[in-house]
């Protein structure tokens, strides 16, 4: 009997790879969709009672995601709220430079045009030598402002030129509204800083929860976990 050629046997089909599951891409990195997937995620888990992760409940996942978009509100109103001050304070500056030029004027006439006396005199008005030359008032603007209540007001209600364009209604009106503008650019700097830590706190007990959640569905949807990850607010591959 012949014997008959024996086929190999056929390979078994691959089994395919399971797609591997990057939380760095499923969880944004940036504020905005963070708090969006972090708060679709928190209705999903209160649906499905049976998830559960042993060291956080969907409740206090649902605080802390909507804390975390109460922080990112808190500072992007602070920051909006600080910008039209800053850009006051900033004129505020330029006209007391310009003030100062005049001032220095009148300082000079009333030295009689010499200019030692002038320049002996500019201290007392709250002015500094400067490294480039000149006298000028500090930059930093708490210096500046205590330069101006405790030195330049004073010494302009005593000078012979007091009541002149740039004597003290200019001065006086001008440093009032500096402090109160810089009171509260300095509230809001305050406030900020504040939300930004608050953010950040929240930010990375976010992240953390999600990536479990991710892994979790995985597990526990080894077929059909990128179906799963879609429903509990997963909406893309990557941000």
């Amino acid at each position: 009997m012949t014997d008959q050629p024996t086929t190999p046997a056929s390979a078994a089909p691959p089994t395919p790879t399971d797609a591997v599951v990057n939380p760095k891409l499923l969880i944004p990195k940036k504020d905005g969709p963070l708090a969006e997937v972090g708060r679709l995620v928190a209705e999903a888990w209160g649906k499905e009672t049976w998830f559960a992760l042993r060291w956080k409940t969907q409740a206090d996942f649902a605080k802390l995601a909507a804390e975390f978009g109460t922080a990112i509100t808190e500072k992007r109103g602070a920051a909006a709220a600080r910008t039209p001050q800053s850009q006051r304070l900033q004129e505020l500056d330029d006209q007391f430079d310009e003030g100062l030029r005049i001032l220095k004027k009148y300082l000079n006439e009333d030295s009689g045009y010499d200019k030692a006396r002038t320049d002996a005199r500019l201290p007392g008005f709250g002015l500094i030598a400067r490294k480039s030359g000149g006298y000028a008032l500090s930059a930093d603007r708490n210096e500046r402002l205590k330069a101006l209540r405790d030195l330049l007001l004073p010494s302009v209600a005593a000078a012979p030129f007091a009541a002149r364009d740039y004597g003290t209604a200019y001065w006086q009106t001008r440093f009032d509204e500096y402090k109160t503008l810089l009171g509260q650019t300095d509230g809001l700097a305050g406030k900020v800083s504040k939300s930004v830590s608050r953010k950040d706190a929240a930010k990375g007990e976010l992240r953390k929860v999600l990536q479990a959640v991710v892994y979790a569905l995985k597990a526990n949807f080894p077929d059909t976990f990128e179906a799963e990850l879609r429903s509990w607010g997963f909406r893309k591959e990557s941000y």
